[in-house]
């Protein structure tokens, strides 16, 4: 059988449960909020408003830093829970080990913060895309106008190689 936890275990346990309330607390704002700024900055990429783009990476720049400081918060209350014999992978885990029942409304706010972060992922995910095909074609249009509208091929020993910069480059064309 188990033993009931002592007066000290039962504290410790109260401050791993306020602590993981505590970053679910800060958590859930930064990602609601990236959230937001995803959707805006995915307009502007749609818009191709270059303004609007910048002033998101400002304020995604924040939000990371934010969102990696809650990040460091859970691995050290991880690790504080481990140490106190008590090893968890994840915060779920965490609740389950210190004998939280399922129908807490910890585990609902769990659950919603790791649909938000697929969300985020998923977003994060085709923005990169979306920005990686945008550098590619702005690339191409670059080393089309830089050779006067010619391709030059890939694989050439000196031939077809022309000896101006193209009509942008050279003053002389």
């Amino acid at each position: 059988m188990h033993e009931a936890p002592s007066a000290s275990a039962q504290t410790q346990h109260r401050q791993l449960l306020s602590q993981l309330s505590g970053i679910l607390h800060d958590l859930e704002p930064i990602q609601n909020q990236l959230l937001e700024l995803y959707q805006k900055k995915s307009q502007a990429l749609r818009k191709i408003n270059v303004k609007i783009i910048d002033e998101c990476g400002v304020i995604e720049a924040e939000l990371t830093r934010e969102l990696q400081f809650v990040l460091l918060r859970r691995q050290q209350l991880l690790q504080a829970a481990g140490q106190q014999g008590l090893p968890a992978d994840s915060l779920h885990d965490l609740l389950l080990k210190l004998g939280v029942p399922e129908s807490d409304p910890l585990f609902e706010r769990i659950a919603a913060t790791q649909q938000r972060s697929k969300k985020l992922r998923h977003e994060t995910w085709v923005q990169w895309i979306v920005s990686t095909r945008s550098y590619q074609h702005y690339t191409q249009v670059l080393e089309l106008i830089a050779h006067a509208g010619q391709k030059v091929p890939t694989y050439s020993r000196g031939q077809n190689e022309s000896g101006t910069g193209g009509v942008i480059f050279d003053a002389s064309a």
